[in-house]
């Protein structure tokens, strides 16, 4: 929806602007929910929200100011906490989930202008922030409704016959077959049935997500972390599934404590906890009293943020977006520490020297787009010097090479060529036509892309290009803002060096609309390759795909087809061959695959080694009654892919 800075009141303070980007400035829907988000300064203020300071909605920029909570998000708490495989205490759980809770109730006794309350409609830990100083805040109220604004209308499918939220069966009825999280809007995570249904709604879904949290927060990892379906009837089974076994999985708590988890989680809004004052007194027999819990909060939040955390020799630093947490011992010094610098990490060159200073984030991609090998130098955020593969985590990224591809950079291969002589299009035909199974390798310094055959058809790409991958195309086409790349590509080695898969995982986008992206990221990138007019081109026979490539589903016959409507001017491309004699070349087979059209098989049949380029285009483009620059694109096609030749 918007970009979010970190600004500088004229007092001085840090607050936080919250500005619509460009193209959601000219949508008016965007520019509602901001609004909307910002008819919260009005209310008094409360402890538990994130309060709203300012506001201009009619400049050509809207935007919100909003309080800047220093601290961390709980779903970076809870990521940290995992990385180091630990889990927030019970206690501490409870009365976290007690705070939002208490901010929940706020917002849905808000008055309203469709009546009492606001329903935030997308309560997830992303948007529960923590502040160093051990305070829970919820904020990010750009889809907040009110409960009437989220019923459907009137005589709608799915709309209830009777109070409730139940059909016939029993179950929730849906609105339509499947879900569209873009229209449901909030993160599918976190939703209520109803919710994902489409029907009608009302504060109870704010706490059926709240109950998500706490159940994440007491388990120490996602709820609901294989939900990738679209399926309605698989979304709910996989609920009921996963809820139902709650019980075994929260076997270390009280039963009292699990019985809270699974009412907040009834598939059945009736069910749940009626008021989120409910839901937090049923949490305060298990919770911390906040001057315990305050302090114990603001530990984990201090350390999270790469601050300190309490070790056996004093007190350690700790960055968890570093895979290995640099060892720094300092000494204790009462309520001050020393300040521990941002995690970034230098890339040295064999001298030593500097080659570049990158974020966690950054070193990953540079891994992904092969410019970072398992041996290059580097220094850790505490001064050590190590290897890319010294760092675990990094590792499942870091460029596999077999034997017979770490021969690229010596030159050996089975075939090369130059791309002033040989285009590209020629290079790939002459694989695909003999059902080839290797690496070709393009090379123009700096650039290097590398195209995986088995026999005959491509199956991945590889690229050593940092703006050449799937994330920096995700954000080009809007489908990811540059701080969801950043987390995406953190969580990317924990993901198998799966870039889509981590981006799934933290359910930024689903994975067959990432899928549909992926194809149509992979056939441009590849076609991009048919634009290259210098450089070398080598193919390694045998060579396979290694786990870092990016896997295609590519049409040979199709990709080559339209890399050759990429020639941009054919009359100046025969120029010089307009009295060359065109004959049928004497290796040509399985012209069947290529699916050619009138004019080819004109071209194929009065191709006689007679005719010049001259004759044989005039001859066509008379008899067709087509445009001449058409018949010397289907000539050039079939020039290079070797089902004709030119003759002296």
């Amino acid at each position: 929806m918007s970009e979010v800075y970190l600004a500088t009141s004229d007092a001085g303070a840090s607050v936080v602007v919250k500005l619509l980007g460009e193209r959601q400035a000219r949508d008016p829907a965007m520019r509602e929910h901001l609004r909307a988000e910002a008819e919260l300064g009005r209310a008094p203020m409360h402890p538990n929200i994130v309060r709203v300071l300012d506001f201009h909605g009619d400049d050509a920029d809207p935007f919100v100011v909003l309080e800047h909570v220093d601290g961390v998000d709980l779903w970076r708490l809870q990521r940290a906490l995992h990385q180091t495989q630990r889990r927030m205490e019970a206690p501490l759980a409870c009365h976290v989930v007690r705070e939002l809770l208490a901010g929940i109730q706020f917002v849905h006794t808000l008055p309203s202008e469709h009546g009492s309350g606001l329903v935030h409609r997308d309560v997830s830990p992303s948007n529960v922030f923590l502040s160093r100083e051990g305070e829970v805040k919820l904020g990010d109220f750009g889809i907040a409704v009110s409960p009437r604004q989220s019923m459907p209308p009137p005589g709608a499918s799915g709309a209830p016959a009777a109070p409730g939220l139940s059909g016939r069966s029993g179950h929730p009825t849906p609105a339509t077959g499947s879900v569209s999280v873009r229209v449901n809007r909030g993160k599918v995570g976190y939703m209520a049935p109803e919710h994902l249904l489409g029907m009608s709604s009302d504060h109870r879904t704010d706490l059926f997500s709240a109950g998500v949290v706490l159940a994440e927060v007491l388990m120490g990892r996602p709820l609901f972390a294989t939900l990738q379906a679209t399926e309605l009837g698989a979304l709910l089974q996989l609920r009921e599934r996963t809820v139902e076994g709650l019980t075994e999985v929260l076997g270390d708590h009280p039963g009292s404590l699990v019985s809270v988890v699974l009412r907040a989680l009834a598939r059945s809004a009736a069910e749940r906890f009626q008021s989120a004052d409910e839901f937090r007194a049923a949490l305060a027999p298990h919770a911390s009293s906040p001057t315990e819990a305050r302090p114990l909060l603001s530990a984990l939040v201090n350390w999270a943020r790469g601050a300190v955390r309490p070790s056996s020799s004093g007190l350690e630093a700790v960055d968890p977006r570093a895979s290995a947490p640099p060892k720094v011992t300092l000494e204790p010094a009462g309520d001050k520490t020393r300040p521990v610098p941002d995690a970034f990490f230098e890339v040295l060159d064999s001298a030593g020297a500097v080659r570049g200073r990158y974020t966690w984030a950054r070193l990953v991609e540079l891994a992904l787009a092969d410019q970072l090998g398992h041996n290059d130098p580097l220094r850790a955020p505490d001064g050590r010097v190590i290897t890319a593969a010294d760092l675990p985590e990094l590792v499942p990224v870091l460029p596999q090479r077999t034997a017979p591809t770490s021969e690229v950079a010596g030159g050996v291969a089975d075939w090369a060529d130059s791309l002033s002589t040989s285009s590209f299009l020629h290079a790939l035909a002459r694989l695909v036509f003999a059902d080839e199974s290797g690496m070709l390798v393009a090379e123009a310094a700096p650039a290097r892309k590398e195209v995986y055959l088995a026999r005959g058809r491509p199956t991945h790409l590889g690229s050593n290009l940092a703006g050449d991958g799937l994330g920096r195309f995700l954000v080009e086409q809007g489908h990811l803002n540059s701080g969801e790349l950043d987390m995406a590509l953190a969580m990317a080695p924990r993901s198998g060096g799966d870039l889509a898969r981590a981006i799934v995982d933290l359910g930024l986008m689903e994975q067959s609309a990432i899928d549909r992206v992926a194809e149509r990221f992979a056939r441009e990138r590849m076609l991009d390759l048919f634009r290259w007019h210098r450089g070398t081109l080598r193919f390694f026979r045998g060579v396979e795909a290694p786990s870092t490539a990016m896997p295609v589903n590519l049409d040979a016959f199709e990709i080559l087809r339209s890399g050759a409507l990429l020639l941009e001017d054919p009359q100046r491309h025969f120029e010089s061959l307009l009295d060359r004699r065109v004959g049928i070349a004497t290796t040509v087979r399985g012209l069947h695959r290529l699916g050619l059209g009138p004019v080819g098989h004109d071209l194929l049949a009065h191709a006689d080694g007679m005719h010049t380029v001259t004759r044989l285009a005039a001859r066509v483009t008379h008899e067709r009654r087509v445009p001449q620059t058409e018949v010397l694109r289907e000539l050039y096609f079939l020039l290079e892919v070797g089902a004709l030749e030119l003759r002296v």
